[in-house]
């Protein structure tokens, strides 16, 4: 029994130490590779770390006093969070006197409506006063005066019911303006809350307490959640060759050793012209490059925003 277990523990061992063996030659041969020029195997490139969608630039979307910064660089922020208190003293009072017209004017239908009630049983006592004396006046038990006065009665009574219905009506289509008007104040209100849209890393901080901010203020740099991408141009000459799912090595500018490893997740399917490290470009002018994107394995990453060198492996 213990020979087997001996045996089974010298396995693993080896099983291990031949899986070190071969990354550690594959990182070998990664930094071999950099030193290499492009060829027909492989294609050296200079890239740019990034996350996979960008360093998003977040703005204020608001106006107004910062009071208070809610976040610092490095760190980790929720989708929602807090990041910025803007004044919003105004805002909450224009609010509250809204919303106290909201209460007064529905004080003044809910009389209104009293009103209205009282019309109504007025105007039906009215109608049945008419009724009596007109049958008194049929009968030649009452004048012609009394009937016509009860009459007259009876027309401004249904005049007033159809006068406190309009009003009532008016009333409330101003309750609908104010509530429209609530609706607003709240939304402006809501947008003094400078929150996070997506879960991420703070890279800088752009706002410090007291001071103004508009609707377009870059307030911080962001980094959402996600794969960090190396993004690198390849020369119109060797363009065709890339293709997705190739595998890639990040190698560092400084120490040539190898950064991270990922495989090819994106090729822009058309030519432009360069755009990164444009002013270090020893290419003419003239040529075109295309936009490639390698996603980075997850494990130890190099920096966000870091120059590097990277090795795409055609075969």
């Amino acid at each position: 029994m213990k020979k087997y277990l001996l045996l089974f523990v010298t396995i693993t061992l080896l099983a291990s130490c031949n899986k070190k063996e071969k990354e550690d030659a594959e990182k070998v041969k990664a930094d071999s590779l950099a030193k290499l020029p492009t060829t027909n195997n492989q294609i050296l490139g200079v890239a740019r770390i990034e996350p996979e969608d960008g360093i998003l630039n977040l703005t204020a979307g608001t106006n107004g006093k910062v009071l208070a910064v809610l976040i610092k660089e490095n760190q980790i922020v929720q989708k929602g969070q807090s990041l910025l208190t803007i004044e919003n003293n105004l805002e909450n009072a224009q609010l509250a006197q809204s919303e106290s017209k909201i209460g007064t004017q529905k004080a003044a239908i809910a009389v209104s409506q009293a009103n209205l009630e009282a019309a109504k049983t007025n105007l039906k006592n009215a109608r049945e006063t008419y009724e009596r004396n007109l049958s008194l006046y049929e009968g030649n038990a009452q004048t012609k005066q009394t009937l016509d006065d009860s009459k007259a009665t009876v027309d401004k009574l249904a005049k007033d019911v159809e006068t406190a219905v309009a009003s009532i009506e008016q009333s409330k289509s101003k309750i609908n303006e104010l509530e429209a008007d609530i609706s607003y104040f709240r939304t402006v209100v809501n947008q003094k809350k400078v929150n996070s849209l997506v879960s991420g890393k703070v890279l800088k901080v752009s706002v410090k307490t007291g001071d103004y901010v508009n609707n377009t203020s870059q307030i911080a740099e962001f980094a959402p959640n996600g794969s960090l991408i190396a993004k690198t141009e390849v020369d119109e000459l060797y363009a065709e060759k890339i293709q997705l799912g190739q595998k890639a090595f990040i190698i560092s500018q400084t120490t040539g050793d190898t950064l991270a490893r990922g495989s090819v997740s994106y090729a822009a399917d058309y030519l432009k012209q360069k755009s990164l490290f444009k002013d270090q470009s020893t290419e003419q002018e003239d040529r075109r490059v295309r936009d490639v994107s390698i996603r980075l394995e997850s494990g130890k990453m190099p920096l966000i925003g870091s120059r590097v060198d990277c090795v795409i492996l055609l075969k």
